[in-house]
């Protein structure tokens, strides 16, 4: 009976390391998969390029995950993106050069800080605040275009977005620099310790002596902070403005940070797998391509994936 119970014991520690470790496992095991399963994968083009295509998305996401931490969503990501882009190119056109890129961070700063006073002070639920949000900033874009494309071929950002440091493709590099600040901010100071609080209970929170509100608004501007980082890296592989851009933007960020085993309810959530999360939905969009599956398929396996991943971690 001892060593039965042992057992068991050591079952029940593999099998919830499985789970906790779901997306990590299931990146591994993916990845080796499509080594075997098209001889172009594992190339250094091509894994560069995976890089390239899926650092955007990683940073959205990774504002997207401080968001649900709370027990909040931001589903203006996507129009983020949009009027990101023709606001940089707009104002590289007019030759700002990198002041350009610090007005439209500042700007998506104060947006973000806008959708979290009404989620925060207004008491707005944040589906409706970031919904109402969408439908501006994208009307915002086409009023700014006005129909016509703002091309920006040959000046900074685009060279810059497409040039290595290191060997390191700039976009990608970027994507670790978000990836550390934010962890950081996540696990070694107080605000980020407090959004845990927050995301788990809010009224507790607030009793312990958080500042809920102050640190809501600063979530969502935060978040805002990333989604405008990643449109201005798409305005830079572009090399043009353009309001057609940024749909969809917020499904891989919400499926990134799901898949990242983040719980929808707010209360946790970790910037490491939801990095892991972008990354295993851009290998599995890379060796579908490879494969030459037809794009509706790969929208039913990615929805397949987001479910799977939820039941596994709800398992746990």
């Amino acid at each position: 009976m001892g060593n039965i119970k042992v057992q068991n014991e050591k079952l029940k520690k593999i099998t919830d390391f499985a789970l906790s470790n779901f997306v990590i496992i299931a990146f591994i095991v993916l990845f080796i998969a499509s080594c075997f399963l098209s001889p172009a994968f594992l190339t250094i083009n091509n894994i560069k390029s995976v890089l390239i295509q899926n650092s955007i998305y990683a940073i959205c996401a990774i504002g997207m995950l401080m968001i649900i931490i709370t027990g909040g969503i931001d589903l203006s990501t996507g129009s983020y993106v949009c009027i990101i882009v023709c606001l940089t190119a707009g104002l590289i056109q007019k030759g700002n050069g990198i002041l350009s890129i610090v007005i439209v961070l500042l700007l998506a700063f104060g947006i973000g800080a806008v959708s979290g006073s009404m989620v925060a002070c207004l008491n707005i639920a944040p589906f409706i605040a970031t919904l109402a949000m969408t439908t501006i900033l994208k009307g915002a874009a086409y009023m700014y275009q006005t129909g016509q494309s703002r091309r920006i071929d040959g000046t900074f950002l685009p060279n810059w977005v497409k040039s290595s440091t290191f060997g390191i493709p700039n976009p990608v590099s970027v994507m670790i620099v978000v990836f550390l600040v934010f962890l950081f901010i996540l696990n070694r100071t107080r605000y980020g310790r407090s959004i845990y609080a927050i995301g788990g209970n809010k009224e507790t929170a607030y009793l312990a002596g958080i500042p809920v509100k102050r640190y809501l608004i600063l979530t969502y501007a935060l978040g805002g902070l990333c989604f405008a980082i990643g449109g201005v890296l798409l305005c830079g592989r572009l090399g043009m403005g353009t309001a057609t851009v940024g749909d969809g933007y917020e499904m891989d960020a919400i499926a990134s940070v799901v898949i990242g085993g983040a719980s929808m309810s707010g209360g946790s959530g970790s910037v490491v797998k939801t990095i892991v999360g972008a990354m295993l939905m851009g290998v599995l969009y890379n060796i579908m391509n490879l494969m030459g599956i037809a794009s509706y398929p790969q929208m039913i396996l990615k929805g397949v994936v987001i479910v799977l991943a939820v039941l596994l971690y709800k398992a746990k």
